[in-house]
């Protein structure tokens, strides 16, 4: 269901790594093509079972297959243990009649095949997703969520209704998917990359609901529709615990660790990632698939099999690019019983271009998991037939997992296919096929088939407690469903008698939705041996402002476990009394380095920032080490944002009064101060005009020498972002000295921002006097100050008048800025000055020939690696330099010369939504742009080039839109030569999958 490798990653470096190979046999010779690219044929169900390796002790266990089921993407079993199959039958193209089913099976005899198949609800446009409700289900199939049910008992749906619509469908492999009931009683899904302004049907006067760079979740009965967090394209998942988790292309395993919910509680705190990778050899891991290369990738992957050297010693299987994840898909947690016990939380994760099935074994790793490959060397389940595309999977009433096999000749994005290629294609092969398999262990005893829709109403409680996920999530769901009031007394006794852990958190959060829980089982459960079960009763105490009860969460800010002190932390923030400052400072004091918990504690202290910092303060050197004064600094931004005259003024007394002024800490509380103030439209200078003054005078004093003089650059660039806040004059005297070829890169880039940040109408004529001088690195940051504000943009046009810049050295969504100017006069005059500039748009054919003697060259690593410094560092990460904007490059190291090519030539030819580049306008006349790398629910992160990231806050955002370009440049080849590109493509055919960066966690 995924793309393999995303396209900003091909844009940036295709071309490099295409000039090192020899030349395409047949860009254009069609019968060359057609003789290279046979039709791979399909095994039988029974010959498939021959193609797969699977973890030594497990077998596969075919239970449906074609015709019985075809193209299964996502399946539910409903009380009963039948099962519905979302079947994507449409896959990939728009159809103008839908052919998408949701198909019902059961197994009437009981030997665990599904013999009988209905189609239960067809004429379904590209349907992703099923779950059971009621006595149906619900449907994602974008652009709505329906729900369809059978209520005369032929198998057939005669009830289908929307619920929710508006849900994107640009993108067939970026649609909403993964519903999934969530322990609170609500229905929970991943927008999947499409985004999209959702409306609930239920409620025609409710506003629309964006999801874009978001997940969602909904009442069963259509009440309510809420953004929450996430992040995915195709996969969902909880554990047993309630803990969500994700994927998406090469980030093949996610965790989504901050709700929305307690974001929107502080609205001067913007949290700059909700989300995280997880996987401890980093996004892009290493994968050993056993398939062979389908022919159209030999084809349109030449590069290794082009090079003399690696075509003689290499064999074939070797010579097409494989080795990393590009494609993970339906990342599930194994919660079932079947398995020996070192499975059970286990992660699965497919990747359908790799034709195979990876497990990761989860840790805690403080407020979020550490993912660690369970396999050494090879996967937990492989196959050699191609056709083999594990796309999801699903825990079983037999505490098993099923895989859902799509079982296609070809998934791929039809745009990222070359046309030539592509005709001798069919990308719908495999339409009418599809295979269910149980994943089951040696000496597997299937359980006896559920019958809980005719269960009582003490037989479900006592279900709760069950070993396997599937029998208590579904008895839960039935007891909510019914809502018996004779469920009340039993589920208290099941909470009270405690048989294990998991039956005490199911009985807690049933009784929570009935509105049935008393404050004697949460205060029990705040107490709880089981970290899981404290967790939860820290979030039942949020709704309940009982004193007794708030009492007891405080004592979880010493909880031994970091993920208990971390939701402690965001429950706090209900708690109004005297103890929960302390509590939260308890809780800083004891993980200063831990961000989920920086974050968590700050989500919490809305209108209490300054006590939180007095109370940091009486910590023992709290404040004095690293840690301490990044705490302090984020203080002061909550303190700035929220423009409290008397408590920013209080906070700058306390901590950078004239005893403090020439301290690192002082520095610290004045940077957070003035980029708190600036986020609500103050100013520091305005704020703390009077008292303060002198001291600020000698901080700014002080910051001015220290830009100036060599030093550590941590101290230079604090002292830069320090002049931005103080007077204009000494900044716009002291910071374009800065503007030299002869500083470091990272230094010239802060004084751009810097001054980019400004409003004096002297920036535009400083940057543009010195543009000459400026590298291409820093005249991408420079560029974005010229456009941040409207006069500038006039600046700029007459420079280009002037030919001190030329029309080439902006790219095309910056042109496409100036020409749709809502200033007419500047609209006007750039519409002159660009069409006369620009000129004819270089051909990319010509491109290609100009630079194809290259790929008989042969290269020098050293120099290569240099070259990627100077070309690819601003965007990429290797070997320790660089910056992660764009994906790891170890992913692309094996792309089709032809397809590379065309990429970085014509970036803009396909880009997929989560690599498009945005405009903001803010409310104080800035704009500005880049990726959107984070959307939080008081906040959006752009990311550019050099890894600058900007977070903006919701309520500063005056207007939003995608330039509908990427963000990868034109014109890369631009000043180099054939043998630069022959010595990058050694340096990047040497780079392997790396994991996180020192510190990320």
């Amino acid at each position: 269901m995924t793309s393999s490798t995303p396209p900003l990653a091909i844009a940036l470096l295709g071309a490099l790594l295409t000039f090192g190979q020899a030349a395409p046999r047949a860009i254009g010779g069609e019968d060359d093509l057609a003789g290279e690219l046979p039709r791979i044929k399909p095994l039988g169900p029974a010959a498939a079972l021959g193609s797969f390796r699977v973890h030594s002790g497990f077998r596969l266990a075919p239970i449906a297959v074609e015709p019985h089921v075809t193209d299964p993407v996502g399946l539910c079993f409903d009380a009963d243990g039948r099962i519905y199959v979302a079947e994507m039958r449409g896959y990939p193209y728009p159809e103008s009649v839908p052919s998408g089913h949701v198909r019902r099976l059961e197994d009437r005899d009981g030997d665990g095949t599904f013999e009988t198949s209905t189609i239960f609800l067809d004429g379904l446009s590209w349907p992703t997703s099923v779950v059971p409700a009621g006595g149906g289900v619900f449907i994602a199939v974008p652009p709505d969520v329906l729900y369809a049910e059978d209520t005369n008992g032929d198998g057939v749906a005669d009830i289908k209704k929307a619920l929710f619509t508006g849900f994107g469908t640009q993108n067939v492999q970026a649609l909403v998917n993964g519903l999934l009931w969530g322990p609170d009683g609500w229905i929970y899904g991943v927008s999947g990359g499409n985004g999209g302004d959702v409306r609930n049907l239920s409620r025609p006067d409710a506003r629309p609901v964006s999801v874009r760079g978001r997940d969602f979740r909904f009442k069963p009965d259509g009440s309510a529709f809420e953004a929450i967090s996430g992040g995915g394209q195709f996969g969902h998942a909880f554990d047993d615990w309630g803990n969500r988790f994700t994927c998406n292309n090469s980030n093949h395993i996610r965790q989504i660790v901050l709700p929305a919910r307690y974001l929107e509680r502080n609205p001067a705190l913007t949290a700059p990632a909700v989300v995280v990778d997880i996987a401890a050899e980093g996004p892009a891991a290493p994968v050993f698939r056993i398939s062979p290369p389908e022919p159209w990738r030999v084809v349109r992957t030449r590069q290794r099999a082009a090079d003399p050297v690696l075509s003689r010693r290499l064999p074939a299987t070797e010579l097409v690019p494989t080795g990393f994840f590009t494609s993970a898909t339906g990342v599930t947690i194994y919660r079932g019983t079947a398995f020996p016990p070192e499975y059970r939380g286990n992660a699965f994760i497919g990747d359908v271009g790799g034709n195979l099935v990876h497990r990761k074994v989860l840790s805690k790793n403080g407020a979020e998991f550490l993912a660690t490959r369970a396999d050494k060397d090879v996967e937990f389940l492989a196959s050699t037939d191609n056709w083999f595309r594990p796309v999801n999977f699903a825990n079983t009433p037999d505490g098993t997992l099923v895989l859902l096999d799509m079982y296609r000749e070809t998934i791929e994005h039809p745009a990222s296919i070359p046309e030539p290629i592509k005709k001798h294609l069919d990308l719908t092969s495999g339409k009418d096929r599809g295979r269910l398999y149980n994943l089951v262990p040696d000496g597997f005893q299937a359980r006896s088939a559920p019958r809980l829709s005719r269960a009582g109403t003490a037989d479900l409680v006592a279900l709760l407690a069950d070993r396997d996920a599937w029998w208590r999530e579904t008895a839960q769901r039935l007891l909510i469903e019914r809502n018996d009031p004779a469920s009340v007394p039993l589920l208290t006794a099941l909470a009270e008698s405690r048989p294990n852990a998991l039956g005490r958190l199911h009985a807690l959060a049933t009784l929570d939705v009935l509105n049935a829980l008393t404050g004697d089982l949460i205060l029990s459960a705040l107490k709880d041996p089981e970290p899981g079960v404290r967790a939860l009763a820290a979030r039942l105490t949020e709704a309940r402002p009982d004193p007794i009860l708030q009492d007891a969460l405080t004592e979880l800010a010493g909880d031994p476990d970091a993920m208990v002190r971390f939701q402690a932390a965001l429950s706090l923030g209900f708690d109004a009394g005297a103890n929960a400052i302390p509590a939260l400072a308890k809780i800083a004091a004891r993980g200063p380095s831990d961000r989920w918990a920086r974050t968590a504690v700050f989500t919490a202290i809305s209108g209490r920032t300054l006590a939180l910092a007095d109370a940091l303060a009486t910590e023992e050197g709290f404040y004095s080490k690293p840690d301490g004064r990044a705490w302090l600094e984020e203080l002061a931004v909550l303190v700035g944002a929220e423009n409290r005259p008397g408590e920013v003024q209080a906070l700058f007394a306390r901590f950078a009064g004239p005893a403090e002024a020439e301290t690192d800490r002082a520095r610290a509380l004045v940077l957070g101060l003035g980029r708190g103030l600036q986020r609500s439209g103050g100013s520091l200078r305005e704020a703390l005009d009077g008292p303060g003054s002198d001291a600020l005078k000698s901080l700014f004093a002080r910051a001015a020498r220290t830009a100036k003089a060599d030093g550590p650059y941590a101290g230079r660039l604090d002292a830069i972002r320090l002049l931005g806040l103080g007077p204009v004059a000494t900044a716009l005297e002291d910071l374009p000295a800065l503007l030299d070829a002869r500083q470091p890169g990272a230094v010239q880039l802060a004084a751009v921002q810097t001054l980019g940040g400004l409003s004096d109408p002297r920036v535009g004529p400083l940057l543009i006097a010195r543009w000459k001088a400026l590298s291409p690195m820093v005249r991408r940051e420079a560029e974005e100050a010229l456009f941040a504000r409207r006069e500038r943009q006039g600046a700029l046009l007459d420079a280009i008048e002037s030919k001190t810049i030329s029309v080439s050295d902006l790219d095309p969504a910056r042109r496409k800025q100036l020409l749709a100017s809502p200033d007419a006069p500047l609209r006007e005059r750039a519409a002159k000055l660009l069409v006369t500039e620009t000129g004819v748009k270089t051909d990319p054919e010509k491109l290609i020939a100009a630079f194809r003697p290259a790929l008989a060259l042969s290269g020098d690593r050293d120099k290569g690696r240099a070259l990627f410094l100077k070309a690819c560092a601003t965007c990429h990460a290797a070997e320790g330099k660089g910056t992660d904007v764009g994906p790891s490059l170890a992913t692309i190291a094996g792309r089709a010369p032809e397809d590379l090519l065309i990429h970085v030539l014509d970036p803009n030819r396909e880009v997929p939504p989560a690599y498009l580049n945005y405009t903001l306008a803010t409310t104080d006349g800035r704009v500005v742009s880049g990726l959107i790398a984070e959307e939080s629910a008081n906040s959006i992160t752009l990311k550019r080039a050099e890894g600058v990231t900007e977070v903006v806050p919701r309520n500063r955002i005056e207007a939003i839109a995608s330039t509908g370009l990427s963000l990868m440049p034109e014109g890369l080849e631009k000043g180099l030569a054939p043998q630069d590109f022959a010595d990058l493509i050694v340096f990047l055919r040497g780079l392997q999958a790396q994991g996180p960066p020192a510190g990320t966690r």
